[in-house]
């Protein structure tokens, strides 16, 4: 596979993480576009094709050599020209895509990425899942990450307990499970660095960390919603909204801290060396 072929499809697949964890319209739908964009880069790339800078154009390449494959996405030219639209409107204004519209284009986007990388991984005798798994370990350490397997127990537990919330007579079983929040929700844990890409992807007690956190969050979506009840949001939208914790961890070595500290705590002391000579010389000028 071409370097920059590999290239491209990492990116997108880390926007396409990024924008399905995005708890704002707004980002997900422009991390969702560049997801594509870079798959449309890749399998152009991987054909020969100059993907081009402007991203209108590098769409119709794709509708003019690629219509198959996008028709076995699902994907119709209204479908893809509405997406950049929207795309465009987030980029240049402050327009909100509803929730709805939202996982509409996130839906649109998985399928595209899974078709390209399905024939992008055929076109280098590889399998998707192969591909695929390659992909995500450069950038997640794994294919799947050491709490995959404590979500997807806390997911089944949140559905027993809304099927037994059925049997009681609060809401119907079906209709309960049906609006889980885990349903809707995605985790994702990213780092650049390969220590602690193997730490997310083997260690048990992190995941346990993880999946504790997501309760939590879970806990905090049913909270959200039984506020906007209490606030007088229609029954019919009190889960039409996103949300999203976006937490993160900026860390440096020791010494660039230490550094850090040194060069502040040597500011602060020359802005006092400068204000204890103003306020010496204000009272000279005053006789005092």
């Amino acid at each position: 596979m071409k370097p920059e072929v590999k290239e491209r499809l990492i990116i997108g697949l880390i926007q396409y993480l990024s924008a399905q964890s995005s708890g704002s319209g707004n980002f997900a739908v422009a991390d969702g576009y560049m997801a594509i964009d870079n798959y449309f880069s890749a399998i152009l790339l991987d054909q020969g094709i100059d993907p081009t800078r402007n991203h209108k154009q590098k769409l119709n390449l794709m509708l003019s050599h690629f219509g198959d494959l996008l028709r076995k996405a699902e994907a119709t030219q209204d479908d893809l020209e509405e997406f950049y639209d929207y795309w465009q409107k987030v980029r240049y204004s402050s327009m909100i895509p509803t929730p709805n519209k939202t996982l509409y284009f996130l839906r649109l986007c998985y399928r595209i990425i899974f078709v390209i990388l399905e024939e992008v991984a055929f076109r280098n005798g590889k399998s998707h899942n192969e591909l695929e798994e390659e992909l995500y370990t450069e950038i997640l350490g794994n294919r799947w990450s050491s709490f995959d397997e404590e979500i997807g127990y806390i997911h089944e537990v949140w559905q027993q307990e809304a099927e037994i919330q059925g049997e009681m007579g609060i809401g119907s079983k079906l209709g309960n499970k049906m609006l889980n929040p885990s349903n809707f929700c995605a985790i994702c844990a990213l780092t650049d660095d390969e220590i602690t890409k193997e730490i997310i992807a083997k260690d048990s007690e992190f995941g346990s960390k993880v999946a504790d956190f997501y309760q939590s969050f879970l806990k905090l979506v049913v909270y959200v919603q039984n506020a906007r009840f209490k606030q007088g949001v229609e029954p019919d939208e009190i889960t039409n909204f996103m949300l999203s914790l976006r937490l993160g961890y900026h860390g440096q070595s020791m010494k660039e801290i230490a550094d850090d500290w040194g060069k502040m705590i040597a500011k602060a002391l020359e802005s006092l060396k400068n204000k204890s000579t103003e306020t010496q010389d204000r009272e000279d000028d005053n006789g005092v």
